[in-house]
């Protein structure tokens, strides 16, 4: 499932950004149905960055609900669906730190994850739409809830995409370029990344 995600795509605000709703940030997509804070620390958040349908280099970042944080840089030439291992570092992260990641992450995630449909269940900020199918995002986040079945058949699975600064410039596209960026600044150095931002 995690490679499919992939396919698709992958510093704290202030105060005064940071308006609050039920306990949580508000969404910059228009969720409000969201699960309480518990019901999302049990969710994995993969993020990617970099690639496309034309291959290059992507990046991955995987946090487990356990605190697991698995980071792999690969890459691949476009012309088949393979991508080489260039890079992979594994962390534990401390609970704190884990849940400021998820807290400003929860920004930007969909109302409801659904088991099917993931086209349907892809969100971009509010008032951003996609400006036609070379427009690609910066950053993807995939939310998933694993279902009870050994499959991938029951995970519930919600797609947030971060537009490149010049596809969108609306105030939720700028704060949620705000809030992921941030949210990606809190994890540990990473070889993985370092080799990423050089290919890059």
């Amino acid at each position: 499932m995690f490679k499919h995600l992939a396919m698709l795509a992958a510093a704290f605000l202030c105060g005064s950004c940071t308006k609050q709703v039920d306990g949580q940030p508000d969404s910059l997509v228009g969720a409000t149905n969201r699960p309480s804070a518990e019901a999302l620390s049990r969710e994995t958040l993969y993020i990617t960055r970099g690639a496309n349908d034309w291959g290059g280099d992507r990046l991955s970042y995987e946090l487990r609900p356990d605190g697991s944080l698995t980071i792999t840089h690969t890459s691949s030439d476009g012309r088949t669906p393979k991508e080489v291992v260039r890079g992979r570092d594994a962390f534990r992260i401390e609970p704190d730190v884990a849940a400021r990641f998820r807290r400003l992450m929860w920004r930007v995630r969909p109302d409801l994850l659904e088991a099917q449909g993931l086209e349907k269940n892809e969100v971009r900020p509010v008032g951003c739409e996609r400006r036609g199918p070379h427009d690609f995002g910066e950053v993807g986040v995939a939310f998933i809830k694993e279902g009870d079945d050994m499959t991938t058949k029951d995970d519930g699975v919600a797609l947030f995409e971060l537009p490149q600064p010049g596809s969108c410039t609306t105030r939720a596209a700028k704060l949620a370029r705000e809030t992921v960026w941030g949210a990606l600044r809190l994890l540990p150095s990473s070889r993985a990344v370092e080799g990423f931002e050089r290919a890059s």
